[in-house]
């Protein structure tokens, strides 16, 4: 029996009706509904990079609608995700993503936290006593009452049902947990015809106390693959893993000749012809030391010596006297590491997944210029992969702290040169590729307003910032200057009190306790356009404080928002 349409409108959103399913066991429990109205809320465009032209300080009209900001730049969301989804398809969103994938809590009873430490190379002048860490700060809790968790997630999988393409997947990624609940509500959303697979990936290696748990580790994490409709049917791209090899392993599984390592194959249906091509080059084996002979009257190749004749395949070398095997990629994902043994890539963000675990599920459910969906974006892997393979994306997070993290990742993205089209001067450090002027592709930023405005509110002493913003008309060409004088921070203060400060705490360098800059040239008071991000992406290093670049003629309006290692954020807006 189909399922009447889900539909969201501005105007008048409708309920959504789902009918039973005679045969079709389907998970119940306590307060169990459909998602019902959905009201798409008033979400505003907030913050836009990258949506500039190349006259540097001249702001570039903003797109007057979700649709139109889609033509030009990928879509990042402070909201509810459920919010989010149901914006998305009030404004022309319905049917048009390819892939969606989505790390949801996992309802695991516990909060998640990140660790905070000042800013610079150890043992430097900004030390307080001997130590940089601040302690951890809560960035999400995945604690849930009752059958609540079932009832977040059922509601969201229906609204993410209508984005997908008639051609689209959704991958689910969870844990051993609620791994078995998760299949039964992606059934009854989508389906169970329209179950693709699903993936065993070893997250982790166990180790320490790990290796002696009782009744063996958790080592694994799961990912549900649906289709929208698997008839249409749906993309994929099938993909092959490379394994590389010592020369003493390649020695104990493969054979070897003069031209390197080689596996065979049955030749199956191959013709006399190409068989027989094969054998001129020198691509064809004959088991128990024999030849391999080529009968032109009887129009056959066979062995000399018995047997069947095999087709090699060789091995490619790599540098360093490695051998390259390729392989088929199954349902078993133990190739991929996870974040433990890739921490080049560590955010600081809490549950981050690995850059190339995401690379694999994009290059197999989509192609360049598609849409690809996140609405549990957190670290931003999927966003950062995704714009880094060509990719359109959309992508949400309820937390704040997620979204700056996010905006980070993204900027430090193929940073452009110092010669850019911000027309920002080239910069005097060996650091200045921490700086960037653009993103690799526009991105804007879309807020729940009342969210909005009580999570970028300042706490009871706001952090404060002494900042000098001035025009130079006498230089060649015109340019403005930044330069930040101090910044103070009471809440890093205080975790430097509580952090155990043995003396009244001191922090020499105001630039420990900064995490971020960015300016905004021609701020107009509602969407921060920045034009200068300065985001350094190792702990050691320290932002710069000092800025500059081409100025147009006439008055402007300079903002710049500074952020500490805690997420708290000043701005300052002064006219030049």
């Amino acid at each position: 029996m189909a399922r009447k349409p889900f539909s969201v409108d501005r105007a008048a959103p409708a309920a959504l009706s789902v009918e039973a399913t005679p045969g079709r066991p389907t998970l119940t429990w306590a307060g169990k509904r459909p998602p019902g109205h959905v009201e798409p809320p008033p979400l505003r465009l907030v913050e836009a990079h990258g949506l500039r032209p190349p006259m540097p300080g001249v702001a570039r009209a903003l797109p007057a609608t979700l649709q139109e900001a889609g033509r030009d730049a990928n879509l990042l969301f402070h909201a509810d995700n459920k919010d989010m989804l149901a914006f998305l398809l009030a404004n022309g969103f319905r049917g048009q993503i390819k892939l969606i994938y989505i790390d949801p809590p996992f309802d695991s009873a516990a909060s998640y936290t990140r660790k905070v430490a000042l800013r610079g190379a150890r043992g430097g002048p900004v030390l307080f006593g001997n130590s940089r860490l601040l302690g951890e700060q809560l960035q999400y809790t995945d604690i849930w009452a009752g059958d609540d968790y079932l009832q977040f997630m059922y509601e969201r999988l229906f609204l993410l049902r209508e984005l997908l393409s008639e051609d689209g997947s959704l991958w689910l990624h969870c844990d051993h947990r609620r791994v078995h609940y998760l299949r039964m509500l992606l059934e009854e959303v989508f389906g169970p015809d329209n179950y693709l697979n699903t993936i065993s990936w070893r997250s982790q290696v166990a180790r320490g106390a790990k290796v002696n748990a009782f009744y063996f580790p958790f080592s694994a994490h799961y990912l549900e693959i649906f289709a929208r409709n698997k008839q249409a049917p749906t993309t994929w791209n099938p993909v092959k893993k490379e394994i590389a090899l010592t020369e003493a392993e390649a020695a104990a599984a493969y054979m070897r000749d003069a031209r390197g390592f080689f596996r065979t194959s049955d030749p199956g249906t191959y013709s006399f012809e190409r068989l027989r091509a094969l054998r001129a080059e020198g691509r064809l084996y004959a088991p128990y030391g024999g030849e391999v002979v080529v009968d032109e009257t009887a129009r056959r190749v066979f062995a000399s010596k018995g047997g069947n004749i095999g087709v090699k395949y060789y091995l490619k070398p790599a540098p360093r006297g490695k051998y390259i095997v390729e392989r088929a990629v199954d349902n078993l994902w133990d190739d991929i590491p996870g974040l433990g043994t890739t921490p080049g890539e560590d955010s600081g963000y809490p549950t981050q997944k690995t850059e190339a675990l995401l690379r694999r599920i994009i290059a197999v459910s989509s192609n360049p210029g598609d849409w690809v969906l996140d609405c549990f974006a957190g670290s931003g892997t999927t966003l950062t992969v995704a714009q880094q393979m060509g990719r359109r994306w959309i992508g949400g997070d309820i937390n704040r702290g997620a979204i700056q993290t996010i905006v980070k990742r993204l900027c430090a993205i193929k940073p452009p040169p110092a010669s850019s089209r911000s027309g920002r001067r080239s910069a005097d450090r060996s650091a200045a590729d921490s700086m960037s002027a653009e993103p690799a592709r526009p991105f804007v930023v879309y807020a729940d307003g009342a969210r909005c405005a009580n999570d970028c509110d300042q706490p009871i002493q706001p952090a404060q910032a002494r900042v000098t913003v001035r025009r130079d008309d006498e230089a060649m060409p015109p340019a403005i200057r930044v330069r930040v004088e101090e910044f103070v921070s009471p809440a890093v203060m205080e975790r430097v009190r509580r952090a155990g400060a043995a003396t009244a705490p001191r922090i020499d360098d105001w630039r420990a306790v900064v995490d971020s800059i960015m300016i905004d040239p021609a701020y107009d008071g509602v969407v921060f356009r920045p034009a200068l991000v300065d985001a350094p992406r190792k702990r050691a290093e320290l932002v710069r404080g000092n800025y500059e670049w081409g100025a147009s003629t006439g008055p402007a309006t300079v903002a710049v928002r500074i952020t500490d290692v805690l997420g708290e954020e000043a701005l300052i807006v002064q006219p030049v």
